[in-house]
């Protein structure tokens, strides 16, 4: 970041969380990042034990058997809930398509999950460099499918669904969202997307703005476009560059009822500004929001800070307005 340019402080709320990043820039530390992100159900679930039940299995992928979570309410409220009543959730992760698992970002759902009754599925998806894009939209694609075919099996209305992840899990969302549009797949009731990877620029106001705000950095964006897109960046199109979609002739039009938000002080400030402007100019409903002084990520890695309970209720409010309206 050129230090002559102004920009809304940080939310001093979140310092702790933000001085708790490890310095370590993702060029040339894949393996000290994987190993940082890594995840595991009992990490997470601390002080969730007796609310939310948690079981795994594996799923088929387009080149063999992906790993995924199913999360329940446990609450006496929703155990008799029916399936006809009940809210499904796919959710795909973060991590820039080259680190973390199904676990990372699945904390931000505890509250729908409680309130709603709603079945979360997270299921893994091939990793970059290993396997760019679009590996990882098409695992993602595959878990949304698995989800709607069995979804009376795992106790919620197919026509109750709804896709959800933040960042590189944003990507991913808007992704598998165009893809069921035009693969003619399963209708989705709606999308959220938190803080959304959506374009493979490397240069915006936000992005010089906050380049150097950990987790994800200007450089960090950079070198993991390469990784994820592969030699030249091969691997972009309007499925693995959403932003892209909304220059083709039919632009981001059919999409599902959409929910956006993105921190302030947080990279991908502008591409999400300029999404949701596009969601709207093709006719899609959309709920935008930006909270100040929040860096990416904000509410996984400090979910008890103000703004991150405020971005929690937002969702869920939205969530329950868009059920109301499938009654």
């Amino acid at each position: 970041m050129s230090p002559t340019i102004p920009r809304p402080p940080l939310d001093p709320e979140l310092d702790y969380a933000q001085s708790r990043f490890p310095k370590v820039p993702l060029r040339g530390n894949l393996d000290l990042r994987r190993k940082a992100a890594a995840l595991t159900w009992a990490s997470i679930s601390v002080g969730k034990e007796e609310t939310i039940a948690h079981s795994e299995i594996d799923i088929p992928g387009p080149t063999g058997p992906l790993r995924a979570s199913i999360l329940r309410s446990t609450k006496p409220e929703h155990r008799d809930l029916p399936a006809e009543k009940r809210l499904g959730i796919v959710h795909f992760h973060g991590g820039g398509h080259v680190t973390a698992d199904r676990f990372v970002g699945l904390n931000t759902l505890f509250d729908i999950i409680e309130t709603l009754g709603a079945v979360v599925v997270s299921a893994e998806y091939r990793l970059a460099p290993e396997h760019p894009q679009p590996a990882q939209v098409e695992d993602s694609y595959a878990a949304l499918v698995w989800a709607h075919s069995h979804a009376r099996e795992l106790g919620f209305n197919p026509e109750k669904l709804v896709t959800c992840g933040g960042s590189a899990g944003g990507n991913l969302t808007a992704g598998v969202s165009l893809l069921a549009r035009d693969r003619r797949g399963p209708k989705l009731l709606g999308q959220m997307l938190f803080y959304p990877w959506v374009s493979d620029e490397t240069a915006s106001f936000s992005i010089e703005q906050y380049g150097d705000v950990a987790p994800w950095t200007k450089d960090d964006n950079a070198h993991g476009l390469d990784l994820a897109l592969g030699v030249g960046r091969s691997g972009g199109s309007i499925y693995t560059l959403p932003a892209r979609a909304a220059e083709t002739e039919g632009g981001l039009r059919g999409l599902p009822r959409t929910y956006i938000d993105v921190g302030e002080a947080d990279i991908f400030r502008d591409q999400d500004v300029r999404f949701a402007g596009a969601l709207w100019r093709d006719g899609v409903a959309a709920e935008f929001h930006v909270w100040p002084g929040a860096w990416h990520a904000f509410d996984t890695f400090a979910p008890g800070a103000g703004v991150s309970k405020r971005a929690f209720r937002a969702r869920l409010e939205w969530l329950e307005g868009l059920v109301g309206s499938a009654e």
